[in-house]
């Protein structure tokens, strides 16, 4: 008759094991570690690519701010139509861009546009648009490149050979001679030999015993002093040569919006002053941007009084 008790491997069925638990045990603890581990690296990892990312951003902010405040001085020592742009490879880029270990890969630029050879505008009814026919004289820094100089520099270069497509609408072309204001006035489209009018104010002074002509700068009490005008004409061309700061003005007195196109061999100043600056570290960019209507500086022009009895 078999006995139970003699099979040696009955007992040890059913003997519970402490080391298959041992193992369980481990196994869950080192999930559990590993599961705390990676929570603590991942949120370490963020953490750095967010001190990273702000650290990118102070130092890409901090140079678009030099770089912008490098272009307005440049904009503020010069006339009207001082236009510059300028890269890290130029020669003012080499001194804009930090060159130390922590800003490698740092890039940056600024653009000013202040003038152009050609513009479209549409001129709504009762509207003016003056624009300065000059633009900021500025010969390139001494080593070349395509950078200016940013000291000081009021000279201007006259816009040559204007050529200006603005329909049946009246136009004026404003400037100074000497001491004096005088404009040169006219319709339809402008080109370089289009005659204008310019309306001329002078005196007559006579002496009060005999009546002769005499000098107006040494008038004695009783002596006679008469003021008239004269037209004398002139081509858009010759007057704007001759003339200093010239500025064309045309105003829509129609019920319609007109287009306006301005071309011309030289550069004339734009009606409105754009100044950008960019700089990028990494995956972070800084920008400023500044425009600036510089019309509402010219307005005082649209009160003088040309060709008027």
């Amino acid at each position: 008759m078999l006995h139970l008790s003699s099979h040696p491997t009955i007992s040890r069925i059913y003997q519970p094991t402490s080391r298959g638990f041992s193992i369980l045990m481990a196994i869950g603890t080192i999930g559990v570690l590993l599961i705390v581990i990676t929570g603590l690296a991942t949120t370490y990892i963020r953490e750095m690519k967010l001190s990273r990312t702000t650290y990118d951003e102070v130092i890409a902010y901090a140079n678009a701010e030099w770089m912008f405040e490098y272009a307005m001085l440049k904009a503020r020592n010069h006339r009207e139509g001082f236009a510059d742009s300028v890269e890290n490879s130029e020669p003012d880029g080499t001194i804009l861009v930090p060159t130390s270990a922590r800003s490698r890969g740092l890039t940056g630029l600024y653009a000013i546009n202040a003038s152009t050879t050609e513009y479209d505008h549409v001129l709504t009814p009762n509207e003016h648009l003056i624009i300065p026919l000059f633009a900021s004289d500025e010969a390139l820094i001494p080593w070349g490149a395509l950078s200016k100089n940013p000291s000081y520099n009021p000279s201007v270069a006259k816009t040559e050979n204007l050529s200006v497509n603005l329909g049946n609408l009246s136009w004026t072309i404003v400037a100074m001679s000497g001491s004096e204001s005088i404009g040169l006035t006219g319709s339809g489209d402008i080109s370089p030999t289009k005659l204008g009018t310019i309306r001329h104010k002078t005196s007559q002074c006579y002496d009060r015993d005999d009546g002769s002509p005499k000098s107006c700068s040494f008038l004695d009490p009783g002596d006679e002093e008469l003021q008239y005008f004269y037209d004398e004409d002139k081509t858009v061309s010759d007057f704007i040569s001759d003339a200093t700061d010239a500025y064309l003005m045309v105003y829509n007195d129609g019920a319609s919006p007109q287009d306006i196109r301005i071309t011309a061999d030289t550069l004339f100043t734009l009606p409105t002053l754009t100044v950008r600056a960019e700089s990028q570290k990494n995956d972070s960019i800084q920008v400023f941007q500044f425009t600036e209507d510089k019309s509402k500086y010219y307005d005082a022009l649209k009160y003088g009084v040309y060709n008027a009895d």
